[in-house]
């Protein structure tokens, strides 16, 4: 957990407790509930996005908006990129993710995770856009960071595809 979610944490748990304690509600079930929701608000805004975006719904924008809006600390800002970023290649609007995604990896300070998924789609939308040199470059970056991730699998697929087709005669 980063410093700055960790602080957020602390703060909404002494809001609450604070809160609890005034209202003399002994209902720890409840404040843990309410600090789960606070403090992984941009998260599960995401998820409902991405939930969205998979069936094309135009809301999945205005939700990733919010999800950006509410999340309060660079990491969580940088997943909610991410995830809109994956959306809008997944519904063809590859110059635009490649953008986001761009954006996202030279924010830096992401977990290996992060990283190897941004790498992953940006490859993949490279590949799209008609640049397979940086796509593949890419592609065998996600698979050297995780080797073992579902984005390294997805990558590796890719590039077997890349060389059982013929060469493009660039």
């Amino acid at each position: 957990m980063a410093w700055g979610q960790a602080g957020e944490t602390l703060i909404w748990g002494a809001g609450l407790l604070a809160a609890a304690w005034a209202l003399r509600a002994p209902l720890p079930l409840a404040y843990l509930v309410a600090l789960y929701l606070l403090t992984m608000r941009a998260r599960l805004l995401v998820e409902l996005a991405n939930a969205l975006a998979r069936r094309r719904h135009p809301a999945a924008a205005r939700l990733y908006a919010l999800a950006r809006a509410l999340a309060w600390n660079p990491l969580d800002r940088a997943i909610v990129r991410a995830n809109q970023g994956a959306a809008l290649l997944h519904s063809g609007r590859v110059s635009e993710a490649q953008a986001v995604l761009d954006r996202v990896l030279q924010g830096g300070g992401l977990g290996p995770r992060l990283e190897a998924a941004c790498r992953c789609n940006l490859g993949l939308a490279c590949l799209r856009a008609g640049d397979p040199q940086r796509g593949r470059a890419l592609l065998r970056e996600t698979v050297a960071l995780m080797p073992g991730s579902v984005y390294a699998e997805r990558a590796r697929r890719e590039l077997q595809q890349l060389e059982a087709s013929p060469a493009d005669p660039q």
